[in-house]
């Protein structure tokens, strides 16, 4: 059994006050209608699903033992990819009015393929386009809906 986790704790305890505040808040809609489920309802079982799911994590960390000994652990390469990801990602969302979304995609596309996959830079500029041509004709050209553009037009 491994040990406790105090990310799992925290996890757990921010996931619970999440999962009590969609519960307080879906009270503020119907929970039924004369058609069936009102707008309150589904908001009100996600919010116990994700309350009970976190009380679930809260208590299986109380019953693993404490560790044996409190040491300083390091960044793992994981950590640090998924923090890498999660910067670019805000960075992407930051940059969409300047540079369009179509483009904020292509390059958060090309970063993750490219440098934290560790793909070839040709396979991770083809997916880049694929992804640039896809979203553009799924969106644009056939639903007829506009993406964020930047100021340039694109």
């Amino acid at each position: 059994m491994e040990p406790r986790s105090t990310k799992d704790l925290a996890s757990g305890i921010a996931l619970a006050g999440f999962g009590l505040y969609v519960i307080i808040e879906s009270a503020r809609f119907d929970y039924l209608s004369d058609e069936g489920p009102g707008p309150g309802f589904l908001p009100f079982w996600l919010g116990v699903a994700i309350l009970g799911l976190a009380l679930c994590l809260i208590f299986i960390n109380q019953r693993r033992p404490a560790p044996k000994t409190l040491e300083r652990r390091q960044f793992r390469f994981g950590e640090t990819r998924a923090l890498s990801a999660w910067a670019a990602l805000m960075a992407a969302i930051f940059l969409t009015p300047l540079l369009g979304f179509t483009l904020c995609l292509m390059l958060l596309a090309v970063f993750i393929i490219a440098f934290l996959e560790r793909r070839s830079l040709w396979s991770a500029i083809s997916v880049a386009l694929g992804l640039g041509i896809g979203f553009h004709v799924i969106f644009v050209v056939v639903l007829g809906l506009s993406l964020p553009a930047s100021p340039l037009g694109f």
